[in-house]
């Protein structure tokens, strides 16, 4: 199994590769704070039975609120066969202390 790696605010942003898969497992009520532009919403409950939406050989990137459930959900990828998953450290409360978000509906 790999490691989990850990990007911050500043490492995501600069990431230019455009078949990074950006994850939100924040649950439907936690939405309306923001989302980070591009991301695709799994809430972390429903991560296990759709976990064949994501393709394997595409790195994935999962936020939450502040970095704690990332962390355990891209543990879960890392134990199904994802060899490249990253976690936003701080979550989306990080991000929005350096970058906008954007409504829930114009992600």
């Amino acid at each position: 199994m790999t490691e989990l790696s850990e990007l911050s605010p500043d490492d995501l942003s600069a990431w230019s590769d455009e078949d990074l898969q950006l994850i939100d497992i924040r649950g439907v009520d936690e939405l309306p704070r923001g989302v980070i532009p591009g991301m695709v919403h799994i809430p972390m409950h429903r991560l296990p039975e759709l976990t064949g939406q994501l393709d394997p050989e595409r790195p994935v990137v999962l936020y939450c609120a502040h970095g704690i459930r990332s962390a355990q959900a891209g543990v879960f990828l890392l134990q199904q066969g994802f060899p490249a998953v990253y976690h936003l450290a701080g979550g989306i409360e990080a991000w929005a202390q350096r970058y906008p978000v954007a409504p829930a509906e114009e992600r």
